[in-house]
């Protein structure tokens, strides 16, 4: 295969992958409605928790993808217990966790309707609010880290402005000193030519006089 044929399917690759992407936001957007009980901001970060772990982006989370999920906050879970978990969710028997169902199980736990007995769903939906919470601080640390930058940006514009001014002022200065000069050079010059046409009058008139 050619470097032309590789640069084309890797291409093709990433539009499916992102016409993927971007199917599975529409779709989950629509099954959003059906939760009217979430604000839009806890929908957006429950969406992006769920794209973040659905490793293979096919609209499910799987053993492999809550190994991953469980990892990723510093726990360890057995396949038992995952499957478990799958068991208390799935509703469909599809064998994972739709975006439905962990919408679902995410109401339920914000409802307190998780019996006691649901202690894996319930760990999940605690989970799954923790990831959205650390979201929620992730953006106000990129908001802050924006506006410092922006900040940063604002005084250096400001210095810029005010050694532009300087450097003005500094050109005005010089600009200055060398017309004084100038006057002064050419005051010098025009006495010295006011000293020898005295000197010279002087001269003839001594001249004149011996006569």
């Amino acid at each position: 295969m050619c470097i032309r044929d590789r640069y084309q399917r890797r291409v093709r690759g990433l539009l499916n992958h992102l016409k993927t992407m971007t199917t599975s936001a529409v779709k989950f957007k629509l099954i959003e409605v059906d939760f009217p009980e979430f604000s839009t901001e806890e929908l957006k970060g429950f969406r992006e928790a769920f794209m973040k772990f659905d490793l293979d982006n096919n609209g499910q989370l799987e053993v492999f993808e809550l190994h991953q999920m469980y990892e990723s906050i510093g726990q360890t879970k057995t396949n038992a217990e995952l499957v478990q978990l799958i068991k208390e969710c799935d509703t469909t028997a599809s064998g994972g966790i739709d975006y439905k169902e962990y919408l679902t199980i995410l109401l339920k736990d914000k409802k307190g309707l998780l019996p006691g007995g649901m202690g894996i769903a319930s760990s999940f939906a605690q989970i799954v609010a923790k990831q959205h919470d650390e979201s929620k601080e992730t953006g106000k640390k990129a908001n802050i880290f924006e506006q410092k930058m922006a900040d940063l940006a604002k005084q250096k514009q400001e210095e810029e402005k005010i050694r532009q001014q300087n450097e003005k002022r500094k050109k005005q200065n010089e600009m200055k000193r060398k017309i004084a000069q100038e006057e002064a050079e050419n005051a010098r010059k025009e006495e010295e030519k006011k000293k020898k046409t005295a000197e010279k009058l002087a001269k003839f008139k001594n001249n004149l006089g011996k006569r």
